[in-house]
């Protein structure tokens, strides 16, 4: 039987100085002559500029009397650093960069390979925004016409030189952008069909962020008057993050006016009076406002006998959702409402829906588990959701008139900091299950996810978020007639081939793409077992598999988001109709299972004990919220039993860490995902190509809690700076040298970086973590490397490394140690001015059956050093 010994903690890590690197060249495509590029310019140019003149002649009104200026957006093959200072030598305004990394090689744009051979990938790139005036595009055009007769440029401009020759496209900000990629258009025709043309619809304006105050201001009179113009308003005041380069404002417009707008564009008219709003060059995005943001349960819930085990500890972790039904027999004295907005008065009976299940799901788990009891913890909860009367079932949202970012801004500064009227909270966790499914994450992070990094490197928070759910019916390709009869393989093989080949509809939607924050999506799993088929069909029988609702990634640089993936209960599917047909709907009855049992809202009033079985990544979310609170109160018990020092500044990320330190790709799933989507094309990077599916896999979170003689987990923290070196030494169970047996190493790093919106990397701080002195496999335990892709573990904030090994361990002396270091390096800055939390978890395991106590060895050669606590 397995022992349940408490984890150890490692001694302060030694500070040592950076080893002196040459660094590796950055690789360039293939790009055109200078003839060529000049060829393939010019009409570029000259539209450029005669775009200008006609938009700078036609302004009036409310634009009139502001100097006429446009966004330039310009489009690289390749990479030109230090560029925002040649951007500023021409007078223009930084506002912005990301990289682009699909552009299709063409006869004057291609990638080399090592030997200078011509290779057909696609080839990456940088798309640069900058704020143009009528001055400094007539600079643009003097470097042009210099580079163009190949003078030589003038001092401080010759970075313009490698822009024009790796140049792709340079072009005005238009309404491909402003309207086109965020669906408006699409959204505004089905609005007008049919309406009453007086009716106002209501939408976001998301503007350019500019540094200065008094711009700002210009801007905003501008756009309130444009608005009145066409017989709009504003619907909130405007809002100004300049610490995630965030500026807009909710307004509406009558119908007549959108209709009018869109008849002009479908016209290409460029002079009315109509257009000017949407040409107005501050503006960056019209985007849709007011939609739900939290899935909405339809059907009456059954009635269930709760445990009565009262939840008396301190929160730790809070709620931040809808409003949920506290006399709830299964919340009843568990929940610590908040109420901040005073929303419970816009709430009638049966509106309490997602609030309570994510609030049950957090205090319980699932319900149908054997394992389900209430925490010992009280849970505390800031509602920022309301009821949306204009919605058949009022589902959850945010109004039209308010921002998230607000609301959520608001909630958080009242939770961390306290307010006149109560004290600061020390909560350490914070669930969010609700994102936008308007804003699926294409290229850059979404102002939500980055008020979400912001807040948690502020504040020193974890946030576990939801990954998002997909609910469009699937067509598997597969016609119902043989998918019954399929397989459970051919049905597994089935549904994954129909999912890889619909993942633009499965993007993460914000604010998943969150850096600092743990994206949690959901697997087709739940503890409900056997349950009756009513017409339903379960197409995926498999439970280590992605649920069919969840998103997926990649995030932000093709990071491993989700992170990890836990139950989300199984989505069961209504079948054709036709046996012929291969589209899938989704099956949305919650009063009969399978799914995760939570506690539920009745229509009825005084209906307090109703469950319902949900699904999604929400309830995933909550569940990895639960594992926090158990890891916090583990943590707690070392410091308490222990003697273990663990600074509560530093808990979060510890807690981040571990929740993802016992994850694995599942056998099976990892077996299923291989067989079904590996080809020719992805054969190299298939590690990379699974992770989309699995991120860093479904965590063990029994793992993280305890250990046992054969499996020891040492933790540590600390704060790093800019190139310091963290050694850590893991001591090596004297048992183990020159034995042949299998070991499972898994090494886990997870930190909190400050943010740079204005660059396109947005993360500042890039930490490591690796085997001092050489790769893992040439360390004493001689380890490969099993999940994920060794690049892509070191996009993210979470550096996870599972290692296997079956050959002969290295003899190794009493005393020896596996060296790691953690590595600090800036990344999306100049200088990283802070200092970085991080949290460590390092486990090595053998079988059970070995009867080498490696605990009790590991734990003897760190017990007699100093514990951990402030770096020295």
């Amino acid at each position: 039987m397995a022992d349940h010994l408490p984890l150890i903690v490692f001694p302060n890590a030694s500070v040592i100085p950076p080893e002196k690197g040459k660094g590796f060249p950055v690789s360039q495509p293939s790009f055109p002559s200078h003839a060529n590029q000049v060829g393939r310019l010019s009409g570029q140019i000259d539209s450029l500029k005669r775009d200008f003149q006609e938009y700078a002649a036609n302004v009036s009104g409310a634009v009139a009397g502001l100097e006429p200026e446009t966004v330039l957006v310009i489009e690289i093959a390749g990479s030109v650093d230090d560029f925002k200072q040649a951007i500023e030598s021409a007078g223009m305004e930084w506002l912005g960069e990301w990289d682009i990394d699909d552009i299709e090689p063409t006869d004057d744009f291609y990638q080399l390979n090592s030997k200078g051979e011509r290779v057909d990938k696609p080839v990456t790139g940088r798309m640069f925004l900058s704020m143009t005036s009528q001055t400094s595009l007539e600079e643009l055009l003097s470097l042009w016409e210099k580079w163009e007769k190949n003078q030589k440029l003038p001092t401080g401009k010759t970075k313009w030189r490698d822009v024009f020759n790796q140049l792709l496209t340079i072009r005005r900000w238009g309404i491909e952008e402003t309207l086109i990629e965020t669906g408006m258009i699409d959204r505004w025709e089905d609005y007008l069909n049919p309406i009453d043309p007086d009716e106002k619809i209501s939408f976001q304006i998301e503007l350019f962020y500019r540094r200065n105050s008094q711009v700002r201001s210009r801007i905003e009179s501008a756009i309130t008057e444009l608005l009145g113009e066409l017989g709009g308003r504003t619907l909130s005041s405007f809002v100004n993050y300049p610490e995630i380069s965030f500026h807009a404002v909710k307004a509406e417009l009558p119908a007549s006016s959108i209709k009018s707008i869109l008849e002009n564009i479908d016209n290409n008219e460029k002079r009315s009076d109509e257009i000017q709003l949407i040409t107005f060059p501050g503006i960056m995005y019209f985007r849709p406002t007011g939609q739900s943001l939290a899935p909405a349960e339809d059907d009456e819930g059954v009635p269930f006998d709760f445990p009565d085990i009262p939840s008396e500890e301190a929160p730790v972790a809070a709620l931040i959702d809808g409003f949920p039904l506290l006399q709830h027999e299964a919340l009843k004295d568990r929940v610590l409402i908040d109420d901040i907005f005073e929303l419970e008065r816009h709430y009638q009976p049966g509106d309490r829906k997602h609030g309570t299940s994510m609030a049950s799901l957090i205090l319980y788990g699932d319900m149908s588990s054997e394992d389900s009891e209430p925490l010992a913890r009280k849970l505390y909860c800031i509602p920022i959701m309301q009821p949306d009367p204009k919605t058949q079932n009022r589902s959850e949202h945010i109004p039209e008139d308010t921002f998230f970012e607000d609301r959520l801004h608001i909630a958080i500064k009242h939770l961390v900091e306290g307010s006149e009227n109560s004290q600061p909270t020390g909560i350490r966790l914070i669930n969010l299950s609700m994102g936008d499914p308007e804003r699926p994450f294409i290229h850059t992070p979404s102002p939500w996810a980055r008020l979400l990094d912001w807040l948690s490197w502020k504040y020193r928070i974890l946030f576990c978020v939801s990954a998002g759910n997909c609910m469009e019916p699937i067509d598997l390709g597969v016609n119902h007639n043989d998918f019954r009869v399929q397989a459970d393989d051919e049905r597994i093989s089935s549904f994954l081939k129909a999912a890889s080949q619909n993942l633009s509809s499965r993007r993460l939607i914000s604010p998943a793409e969150s850096l600092n924050s743990l994206t949690i999506g959901a697997l087709h799993a739940d503890d409900f077992g056997e349950y009756p088929a009513n017409g339903r069909e379960d197409i995926l029988p498999s439970n280590e598999i992605f649920s069919p609702i969840s998103r997926l990634g990649y995030g932000f640089r093709k990071s491993l988001k989700p992170e990890i993936f836990l139950p989300g209960g199984r989505q069961l599917y209504s079948p054709p109709m036709l046996d012929r047909d291969t589209i899938y709907q989704i099956n949305k009855v919650t009063a009969l299972g399978p799914g995760q049992r939570v506690a539920s809202d009745g229509s009825k009033q005084g209906e307090l004990s109703s469950t319902a079985f949900t699904k999604g990544s929400s309830n995933a979310a909550a569940l990895a919220t639960r594992a926090g609170i158990n890891i916090y109160d583990m943590l707690v018990r070392l410091r308490e039993d222990e003697n273990e020092e663990i600074p509560d500044d530093l808990i979060c990320v510890v807690i981040k860490a571990l929740l993802v330190h016992g994850a694995r790709h599942p056998e099976n799933a990892k077996k299923s995902l291989v067989e079904s989507l590996k080809n020719n094309s992805n054969s190299r990077r298939i590690k990379e190509v699974i992770s989309r599916y699995t991120g860093y896999g479904t965590p063990d979170i029994t793992r993280v809690l305890e250990c046992t003689s054969q499996r020891a987990t040492v933790i540590g923290c600390g704060e790093i700076r800019e190139d310091e070196i963290h050694e850590y030494k893991f001591p090596l169970p004297a048992d183990l040298s020159g034995e042949k047996l299998w070991r499972h190493l898994i090494i886990t790093l997870a930190w909190l970086s400050p943010i740079n919106p204005d660059h396109r990397n947005l993360r500042e701080a890039k930490l490591n973590i690796e085997s001092g002195g050489d790769n893992w496999g040439k360390s004493p335990l001689k380890v490969k490397r099993q999940d994920s892709d060794h690049n892509q573990v070191l996009r993210g904030t979470v550096q996870h490394e599972v290692l296997e090994g079956n050959d002969q361990i290295s003899a190794f002396q009493e005393g020896d140690s596996l060296v790691l270091r953690v590595i600090c390096k800036k990344d999306a800055t100049i200088r990283l001015d802070e200092s970085i939390p991080y949290g460590l978890a390092v486990t090595l395991e053998v079988k059970e059956d070995t009867q080498i106590n490696i605990y009790q060895q590991i734990k003897a050669a760190i017990k007699p050093q100093v514990p951990v606590g402030s770096n020295p």
